[in-house]
């Protein structure tokens, strides 16, 4: 598969979810639920960190796995609501809500979206449960493996599925709001194991950064 077509499948995974996340209402609050995965960032009034997936998203990495590279090129959110940086070799494409990326041997890809809210305020049950409708709707199968409340607040949620050009995805989605803002960060191993490529998620997720 080509690389702009797979940066196109990777964003139509995250793009429609804004949507989905923003016409949420925020009547009756659901308590949190616990699991085991996803992240966002906000936009507000200091960058801050976004916390790390990748060393609660999956075991360590393999000793046949890609060395971790270093970070080549940095990606400025042209507002200034978040940064992030991508290992050597990896391409990007700005998407207009957000940035796209995939890494120079087609294993290993994401995404960073965000959106408006609307005004609603919601809490991460609604964030969560909002992400996992959307995604039901846009995958061809999905398959949840756990969820978690993180330090920042964001709802790191775990999961496999298979997008409609048939990749296998081996993945970890990030939501939170910040503001009236919905931020979602996606990270992907396709048709590959996340944990082969964690020393670059790793990379990534430290990297990343968003204004509060």
């Amino acid at each position: 598969m080509k690389k702009s077509s797979l940066l196109t499948s990777l964003l139509l995974i995250a793009t429609l979810t804004i949507s989905a996340c923003g016409s949420q209402t925020a009547e009756k609050p659901p308590t949190p639920t616990t699991a085991a995965s996803p992240a966002s960032p906000a936009p507000e009034a200091s960058i801050a960190a976004s916390p790390s997936p990748a060393a609660e998203a999956s075991p360590e990495a393999s000793p046949e796995a890609p060395a971790a590279a270093e970070t080549a090129e940095t990606y400025r959110e042209k507002d200034g609501l978040f940064e992030i940086s991508f290992p050597e070799g990896y391409t990007h494409q700005d998407t207009g809500s957000g940035v796209a990326f995939v890494s120079g041997d087609q294993g290993f890809g994401g995404s960073v979206d965000f959106g408006s809210a609307q005004g609603n305020q919601l809490n991460n049950t609604q964030l969560e449960e909002a992400l996992k409708t959307e995604y039901e709707k846009r995958l061809e199968q999905v398959t949840w493996q756990g969820s978690e409340e993180q330090p920042d607040g964001s709802v790191r949620v775990d999961w496999v599925g298979t997008d409609q050009q048939g990749n296998e995805l081996d993945a970890v989605s990030f939501v939170e709001q910040r503001g009236d803002n919905i931020f979602i960060l996606n990270l992907f191993g396709i048709n590959k194991a996340y944990q082969d490529y964690q020393p670059d998620a790793e990379a990534i997720v430290s990297s990343y950064r968003v204004r509060q």
